[in-house]
This record gives C-alpha cells, sequence and structure tokens, in this order.
C-alpha cells in the first residue's frame, strides 16, 4: 500500500460563510523520487468546513490505488468529527445528528466516505512543511478570483 500525506489549507476560519478557496496538495515518495499534485476549490459563500471537506474529496479522487493517507488540515468541525467517527454514526443513522437534526454538509460527508473508501487515513492537525507555500498561493488565488468576477 503507497504511503502518501495529503494537506489541506484554505483562506477560512470558523463557521462564517464567505467567498473563499481551499488548496489541497497530495505528496507521494517513489523511491528517491517525490512527486505532488495539487489544487483549488473556490467556494462561494461557503464555511471552512465545506471547502475543506472539498478539497478532501478532490485529493482523494486523483489516488488510483488504495494509499496509507496522512491528512493535515486545520479544520476542527472535520478533525473532531473524524475523530469521533461521526460521519459513519451518521450514514448508519440516515444523516441525522444525535440532536435529531439533519446533518450539515451531508453530501460532502457521504462524497468523502465513497472516495476514502480502500484507503486507511489519519487527520493531523500539525504545522507542515508545506503550510507557508499554500497559504502564499491561496492568498495569491482567492485574489485572482475576485479580480475574475468583477
Amino acid at each position: 500500500m503507497h504511503e502518501i500525506s495529503i494537506f489541506i489549507e484554505s483562506t477560512w476560519r470558523g463557521p462564517a460563510r464567505r467567498d473563499g478557496v481551499a488548496m489541497w496538495l497530495v505528496e507521494c515518495k517513489r523511491g528517491d523520487r517525490l512527486d505532488t499534485r495539487q489544487g483549488f476549490v473556490h467556494v462561494k459563500e461557503g464555511t471552512e468546513a465545506q471547502g475543506n471537506l472539498m478539497a478532501m474529496i478532490n485529493a482523494f479522487c486523483i489516488l488510483k490505488k488504495p494509499c496509507r493517507a496522512l491528512v493535515f488540515t486545520k479544520c476542527s468541525h472535520i478533525l473532531i468529527s473524524m475523530q469521533q467517527e461521526w460521519p459513519k454514526e451518521w450514514q448508519e443513522s440516515g444523516w441525522i445528528n444525535a440532536k435529531g437534526k439533519p446533518v450539515k454538509n451531508a453530501k460532502l460527508w457521504k462524497m468523502l466516505l465513497e472516495k476514502g473508501r480502500g484507503h486507511t487515513y489519519t487527520l493531523k492537525d500539525d504545522h507542515h512543511e508545506y503550510e507557508n507555500v499554500m497559504q502564499s498561493e491561496l492568498r495569491k488565488e482567492l485574489e485572482s478570483w475576485k479580480n475574475t468576477e468583477k
């Protein structure tokens, strides 16, 4: 099983809705070679959870074989949800949460479970070597996106 790292960064912090950009970067070591692929997700009036979930889904979409992945994200909602295994509970309960209400972003959680199937992954909120570069690229991408929207 390939070992990879997935890095997720975004322009959001917290649950407030606003336009934003998330970035994913997949790092795979192949012998002495280090391969990376990355992409952006643009979301109008979205939340940190939405943007980060979409970035994780996109990162998993490029994986062609089962992998063991270490996923870095700062989104506390995703970290807590995955650590507590809530998505599996939500799936079993028909996407109703413990309070008896529909799960927010259920479509995205379903997609993440589907795209993550066959992979083993662990989430971390640690700092990583791509953090500063990704944040710089996110600022540029957000500015560029805003300029094209005018």
